[in-house]
């Protein structure tokens, strides 16, 4: 029951829409009764049918939800038309014809993925063949089928009149339908152009050039093919809403200068065969066009976002001027710094935390801690060498020189620590750091051809590694020259001679804190 209620509500809801629906389709009908009047004739017949092309926007842009109001404009429409000789049922199967046709259109173009923007050519080409030939050709066969079982009508005119249904639904479709579905993406693009003038003085060109061809009193067909460039230049600048828009603004002052020139006489179907050809050729070129560029912009907009990934993904890995030499063809990057300080931290006692946890675990502990470590590089301004194993590997003063190097590696160790400390009260989990720091100079590069890595090479390097693994847990060893470095900005214990291996008895220190500032000393 409760369904039911909800049921009977979403369609109470949807009502509104589906009646102005209706009335839409009822006064673009009447619109074009009324314009085919205007140009006169014993059977006055329109090169488009535009409610064909309303019909098939509004189901493309709503849904089938909506096709209930198609039919009861349709049926509306008919009505109240001048149709006396028509039997009752006509207008029934008028307006179930005019609702399959679109209904039809949607399904086909839902098969194949359409877009309704138009933007790839793909979606250009479904709309003309699924959206608009194909529907055009069920809805002629019904509707002239029943004409000639229903009326006397002569089998011998069957070919034209069916014909001229089909091109007019056609028609109608690919010019109002391309307008509607893609007059959002149209008025985005119209507000970000950057040069709004060139719009309005596209339109009066656009306007003059359409009546002195079709509309003057000399009727200059013959230049006709001057419309094409003025289209075409809508088509590569505002997109598929500008072909459309022009196409359409092309038909119909052709429709009005050619009916108001051949209207009268007898048969103007060679008229308005030749009219009907003119506008397809126009619009599908427009809109071929249009797909075309939009597609190729879409492209490179791709392939911008892909290099930009890219290009991160390259700084990653490498240093900017490091990258950029290597994107230049650079075989052989080297560089001798005279003085940089390196850092290594290392996790005590990691290999018997690991053992308690599972290897997805372990690595996102892992990715956890050196993520920090990360951003504090990043804070300090330091350069991020590798990480091996469970241990971290940064160093100041390159690529880029900078006087501060060795206080900015003591400030990121000493916030190392603190993280570290964070982590243990945070988990319950004991963590506890090993840093060694060194002072001195290294050659800085990349060798190899696959797999970069920007690396450190000299005993400056070895040293540092030296100072942290011949440390303490939770203490920043450092060696006398990088001592000398700071001694005036940070507090140090002396630890005094300690062996280290391949390089003797070295005297060390233990950084603390960074040195209290003392009252009235600037900053």
């Amino acid at each position: 029951m409760a369904n039911v209620l909800s049921s009977v509500e979403r369609c109470g809801r949807g009502w509104p829409k589906i009646l102005a629906v209706a009335a839409g389709y009822f006064i673009v009908a009447r619109l074009s009764l009324h314009f085919m009047e205007l140009l006169g004739g014993e059977e006055p017949v329109l090169p488009i049918w535009p409610p064909a092309g309303y019909s098939q926007g509004i189901v493309l842009v709503a849904g089938a939800a909506l096709a209930p109001g198609i039919t009861l404009g349709s049926l509306l429409f008919t009505l109240l038309a001048r149709s006396e000789a028509l039997n009752w049922h006509w207008h029934l199967v008028a307006a179930v014809n005019n609702t399959l046709q679109p209904l039809i259109g949607l399904w086909l173009l839902r098969r194949v993925g359409f877009l309704n923007a138009l933007s790839r050519l793909q979606d250009v080409g479904a709309f003309i063949g699924l959206g608009a030939v194909t529907p055009a050709i069920v809805s002629a066969t019904v509707g002239i089928t029943y004409f000639c079982l229903t009326t006397p009508m002569v089998w011998g005119t069957v070919p034209t009149a069916w014909f001229s249904w089909w091109i007019s639904n056609v028609t109608g479709v690919v010019l109002m339908t391309s307008l509607i579905i893609t007059w959002p993406q149209g008025m985005r693009r119209f507000r970000s152009f950057y040069a709004p003038p060139l719009i309005g003085l596209w339109l009066a060109v656009l306007i003059a050039l359409s009546w002195y061809v079709f509309c003057s009193s000399d009727r200059h067909y013959y230049l006709s093919y001057m419309l094409f460039p003025v289209v075409m230049w809508a088509a590569l600048r505002l997109g598929p809403f500008g072909a459309a828009l022009g196409s359409a603004i092309v038909t119909a002052i052709a429709t009005w200068g050619i009916f108001q020139a051949v209207g009268s006489a007898p048969d103007h179907s060679p008229a308005l065969l030749h009219l009907q050809a003119y506008i397809c050729v126009l619009t599908f070129t427009a809109l071929i066009l249009a797909g075309v560029v939009a597609e190729r912009e879409q492209a490179r907009q791709d392939l911008q976002e892909e290099k930009e990934k890219s290009e991160q993904l390259l700084l990653n890995i490498l240093p900017l001027p490091i990258a950029t030499r290597l994107k230049q063809g650079r075989s052989t990057i080297a560089d001798h710094f005279a003085e940089v300080t390196v850092l290594f931290a290392d996790i005590v006692e990691f290999t018997q935390l690991s053992e308690t946890l599972s290897p997805q675990d372990l690595v996102a502990l892992l990715n956890d801690i050196f993520s920090q470590f990360d951003q504090l590089a990043e804070r300090h301004q330091l350069e991020k060498i590798k990480t091996i194993g469970d241990a971290y590997m940064a160093v100041g003063g390159i690529p880029y020189e900078r006087d501060d190097h060795a206080q900015a590696v003591a400030a990121m160790a000493l916030d190392m620590q603190a993280m570290a400390q964070g982590f243990s009260d945070r988990t319950g989990q004991s963590f506890r750091l090993r840093i060694g720091i060194n002072t001195g100079p290294v050659v800085a590069g990349v060798i190899g051809t696959k797999k970069f890595i920007y690396d450190l090479w000299g005993d400056t390097v070895n040293t540092a590694s030296r100072m942290e693994s011949f440390g303490l847990a939770e203490h920043i060893q450092v060696t006398e020259t990088t001592y000398n470095c700071l001694k005036d900005s940070f507090d140090f214990d002396l630890r005094g001679e300690v062996p280290v291996k391949g390089k003797g008895t070295m005297r060390t220190y233990f950084l603390r804190q960074r040195s209290p500032v003392p009252l009235g000393k600037p900053l």
